[in-house]
């Protein structure tokens, strides 16, 4: 029996911290995306490439992991909707997630993703652990008006996703994507910039090392980066918007930013696969959130 070829692009949607980068993460086994317990920390859409190959399928998904969707008139935030907006527009199929949860604002926000987009979706309720085994049975029950909406719906812990679920999922996937050659060699997990990566590393680790205001109020641009045959240098600016979280990031006798370019550097050792020489500075800009040139230097195209 010849196997059905399908590949396709797979965006994967949702309100912020429902589990998107956690997901994505757990299919791989690899920490490729930003994952962290405050809301918001992905702002560029990046994908994924998994191949998926059983008795009935040969198929090439690549995932497109998108910034939370919110509302704000923030600059920055205005290109996160962008990312996420063109994402769902470009791909063949969409993933929804839902945090499973007897509040109604779940079932608002995905009531309001169906309206907006007519899009072939999978509708994912993540966080089953929280409930209970009745709590969750109404849980879905509460989405059953919806079923003409969406292709199927599966309830998953992402965080720890066991192999029956990743298969389960990704036959789903297989199934309704179109019949089309393969997209890339399947040796590629992503098509986005390593330096891109290596950048979403560095905001991780300050998501991990730093409060609940620099986070989202800093970036990161790398400024350079060689690669020899034992070792990368990576050189990197941690931008803030004020010379007091400047010294938050450096802390006393620069022991902060020494930890966090610690955590940082191993972030980027495992994905090279190879030592790091790791230097980061930090620079105040005053308001650089808020200006369109500085934030496409620092890696932000703005559709115009």
């Amino acid at each position: 029996m010849n196997k059905i070829i399908t590949s396709g692009f797979v965006s994967v949607i949702g309100r912020p911290n429902a589990g998107k980068s956690t997901l994505l993460n757990s299919i791989i086994n690899t920490p490729l995306t930003l994952v962290s317990k405050k809301a918001n920390a992905t702002r560029k859409r990046m994908d994924i490439i998994v191949p998926y190959n059983d008795k009935m399928f040969d198929s090439q998904i690549i995932f497109i992991d998108t910034p939370g969707l919110h509302d704000s008139n923030k600059l920055l935030n205005e290109y996160m909707m962008q990312e996420a907006y063109k994402a769902i527009g470009d791909s063949d199929l969409s993933i929804f997630i839902s945090v499973a949860s007897s509040n109604k604002k779940e079932i608002q926000h995905y009531s309001d993703f169906i309206n907006k987009y007519n899009k072939k979706h999978i509708l994912i309720l993540n966080k089953i652990d929280t409930l209970t085994q009745a709590e969750l049975f109404c849980c879905i029950k509460n989405y059953d008006k919806y079923k003409d909406k969406y292709i199927c719906l599966i309830p998953i812990k992402a965080v720890k996703l066991n192999e029956k679920d990743i298969n389960n999922l990704l036959f789903e996937i297989a199934k309704n994507l179109p019949k089309h050659p393969h997209f890339y060699d399947n040796d590629i997990i992503s098509t986005t910039l390593m330096r891109d990566i290596y950048k979403e590393s560095i905001r991780e680790a300050i998501f991990e090392r730093l409060s609940d205001e620099i986070p989202y109020e800093s970036d990161v641009k790398i400024l350079k980066i060689t690669d020899k045959q034992n070792i990368l240098y990576i050189k990197a600016q941690i931008i803030v918007s004020k010379d007091s979280q400047k010294s938050m990031i450096i802390g006393k006798n620069g022991n902060t930013i020494k930890s966090l370019g610690k955590l940082a550097r191993q972030k980027c050792e495992y994905l090279a696969e190879k030592k790091v020489f790791l230097e980061i500075y930090v620079k105040t800009i005053k308001s650089w959130d808020k200006d369109k040139k500085i934030l496409k230097e620092i890696g932000y195209d703005f559709n115009e």
